[in-house]
């Protein structure tokens, strides 16, 4: 806890970071502070209301830096959160996903038929745009 104190009086930070200091401190983006704090990982101190802003304790976030086995838990959830939110986003199960990371498909064959094909122009031709 000393060791703590020391960085957070060397570093001339104030006693509560918003949370987008708190990334800055943490080294990732304001999504990972919400997610490290709805996974109870990260709390703000005065048990704040869900939609009010919320302030995180500095010496708090320096001790999560400096234990190691804390900050690669954190990591992992906020990757966890990165790759479920990537998977929704192309429409992908939990099955896909483990599908995915087992089989390797070779860069020269595309995965699909529909990669093949090519989409048409949604844009008016610029041959019938010009007048003679």
């Amino acid at each position: 806890m000393q060791a703590a104190l020391a960085t957070w009086a060397a570093k001339d930070l104030p006693a509560r970071l918003l949370a987008g200091q708190a990334a800055k401190l943490l080294n990732c983006s304001a999504d990972g502070v919400a997610v490290l704090v709805s996974t109870g990982k990260l709390r703000a101190p005065g048990k704040p209301k869900p939609n009010a802003v919320k302030s995180f304790s500095s010496i708090e976030l320096i001790t999560l830096l400096a234990d190691p086995d804390r900050l690669d838990d954190a990591t992992k959830t906020i990757s966890q959160y990165g790759r479920r939110k990537n998977a929704r986003r192309h429409g992908l199960t939990s099955e896909n996903q483990a599908e995915m990371g087992t089989i390797k498909q070779s860069d020269d064959e595309p995965a699909n038929a529909s990669d093949l094909a090519k989409k048409p122009s949604t844009k008016p031709s610029t041959i019938s745009s010009i007048t003679v």
